[in-house]
Parts: structure tokens; sequence; C-alpha cells
């Protein structure tokens, strides 16, 4: 979104701006949570974290709108060390080459953090990588 145009509007209008896309994040993630087949990324970080993916999601989302900018931070070092980690979990425990192990770790990145914009990454990458 153009900054110039954000800057211009009022405090009430961010707000309600936010809202909005946080409903749209909100009805996507359970669009998304419905389908008949989500990204293989979903399913092994569900495998690998032994938690809900969707639950993980909304919570980080709600902690990481809620948090300060130092706290981000640490929610953005504490996520590269998951995916890491993920990462890692992928090439020994379902074989994966390392290139692909760090593909489909780094599509749920964002959406470990709690950024609306994850879900479409993530969905891209599943794209790319399962065929």
């Amino acid at each position: 979104m153009d900054r110039a145009f954000t800057t211009k509007m009022s405090c009430s209008q961010k707000a309600s701006l936010m809202q909005s896309k946080n409903e749209e994040f909100t009805a996507e993630l359970e669009t998304f949570g419905t389908q008949k087949e989500e990204p293989r990324s979903f399913r092994l970080y569900e495998e690998y974290s032994r938690r809900n993916i969707m639950e993980t999601i909304r919570t980080r989302r709600d902690n990481y709108e809620r948090a300060d900018t130092e706290t981000k931070r640490k929610l953005e070092v504490e996520v590269e060390a998951e995916v890491a980690g993920f990462s890692i979990w992928l090439e020994e425990t379902k074989n994966l080459e390392s290139v692909t192990a760090h593909y489909y770790a780094v599509s749920l990145k964002s959406l470990l953090i709690g950024l609306p914009i994850g879900v479409k990454v993530a969905q891209l990458f599943s794209i790319i990588l399962d065929k």
C-alpha cells in the first residue's frame, strides 16, 4: 500500500483497514483449512511440530500484531530458528534434498510469524514443489 496514502488516512480509517485485512486473512485461513488438499508443507510442519498449523498461525498472528518492535524482532529470530530446524528435520527424517527441504521450510516462514501473505506464499511453493 502506498505510504503517502496511509499517511493521509485518519486513525479510524487505518484501524478499519487493518480490521478488514484481518477479516480477509481469517476468512482465507478458514477456507484454506477446509480445502481437500492443503499444501504438503502444512502436513509436514504439523508432523514436525505436533501442532495444528491453523491454530499455530492464528496464535502467532495475534502475538505478532500485539507485539512491540523489540518483541517482533525476537519473534522473527525464533521463527528463523524454527524454519532452520524444520528444514534439517525434512532432510534427515523425510530424506528430502537440501534445496527442497529449504524451500518447504521457507514457504512457511511468513505464516509462522503471522503475516497474512504467508498463505499465498505457501500455496505458490506447494504448486511448484509438488509437481
